[in-house]
């Protein structure tokens, strides 16, 4: 853990499992079926993926792994689009996936930290303009994600590496905190659901597991941690 003092207080939010209860990708391929948009992207995308989740299942692949791989390769539903032509989307994943499954515990809690003037944060594996979008519905204004690739104007399907999960949850945050005031991580808030968020709980002083997987929730019992379920 970085104690540098004084700094900012952040307050940083994990998405899917913690802020609300569903999952990007889930949304992802609601919207490209009932709008019968990108379905060949879509369907090519989890077919070739859902092996990847066999496979961690099998204990086979890492949580970690599994989650980079699926969120690097997200971008493969917006492929072709420009940001205009994607921003519909976008919208409607906020409105009408994201917004009606929050966790109205952990919304409560963003807001008691946006009051309290805290920092507050959104980082995800989501790619970043989408991520923006839910950010600015929720009324946060700071968001890390994954960075998606373009060429000529339009999404490639492609990622920017480091793809924002585990580890590199933390390099990415501090990455972009890096030209912003200091961060006083002692006195700061992670809320996360799973394993391979560990590394991000561990960045502050104030880790909170939000209805953690089993490996979570045991390690943080075993630290002491607060869970929020």
């Amino acid at each position: 853990m970085d104690n540098k003092a004084p700094g900012d207080i952040a307050a940083v939010f994990d998405l899917d499992g913690t802020l609300y209860t569903g999952h990007i990708t889930m949304g992802i391929a609601e919207h490209h079926r009932t709008r019968r948009v990108k379905r060949l992207e879509l369907y090519t995308y989890m077919l070739t993926h859902m092996p990847i989740w066999w496979l961690q299942q099998l204990g086979l692949v890492s949580e970690t792994t599994s989650r980079s791989i699926w969120a690097r390769d997200m971008g493969w539903t917006v492929r072709g689009w420009t940001p205009e032509e994607a921003k519909e989307a976008f919208q409607w994943l906020a409105e009408q996936y994201v917004l009606p499954k929050v966790r109205p515990e952990v919304m409560a809690r963003l807001r008691d930290h946006q009051d309290a003037g805290n920092r507050v944060i959104l980082v995800s594996g989501t790619f970043s303009p989408l991520l923006r979008e839910i950010g600015h519905q929720l009324g946060v204004r700071e968001t890390v994600g994954t960075p998606i690739l373009m060429k000529d104007g339009r999404y490639t399907g492609g990622s920017e590496l480091p793809v924002c999960q585990g580890k590199q949850k933390v390099t990415r945050l501090k990455a972009y905190l890096r030209d912003t005031t200091d961060i006083n991580w002692s006195e700061s808030f992670a809320y996360a659901d799973s394993q391979a968020d560990i590394p991000l709980l561990e960045t502050v002083g104030f880790p909170i597991a939000v209805v953690p997987d089993a490996f979570l929730e045991s390690y943080a019992k075993e630290r002491g941690w607060e869970i929020l379920q």
